[in-house]
């Protein structure tokens, strides 16, 4: 696993507490994921890896902003036994 880390740039991100509201409030991406959802676009993420199935489908389907993978998708994906 340690292989997987070593080649990812890691970047801080800070949102807004106005920006979740907006988010919520839009109805896309389900209220307890919004903070989730906008660090990961804030920080330029290529791939965004969870087992939140629902997020996930939400994201795929009605932004498409970013790749989305379970971790065994990712696992798969990127050739980590």
């Amino acid at each position: 696993m340690q292989r997987v880390w070593q080649r990812f740039q890691i970047d801080f991100v800070f949102v807004e507490d106005l920006d979740i509201r907006v988010i919520e409030s839009a109805g896309v991406i389900p209220r307890e994921d919004a903070g989730i959802y906008l660090t990961a676009k804030q920080g330029n993420v290529q791939c965004f890896v969870s087992s939140n199935y629902k997020l996930i489908r939400t994201l795929v389907e009605q932004t498409q902003e970013f790749e989305c993978l379970t971790p065994e998708e990712f696992l798969q994906k990127y050739g980590i036994p």
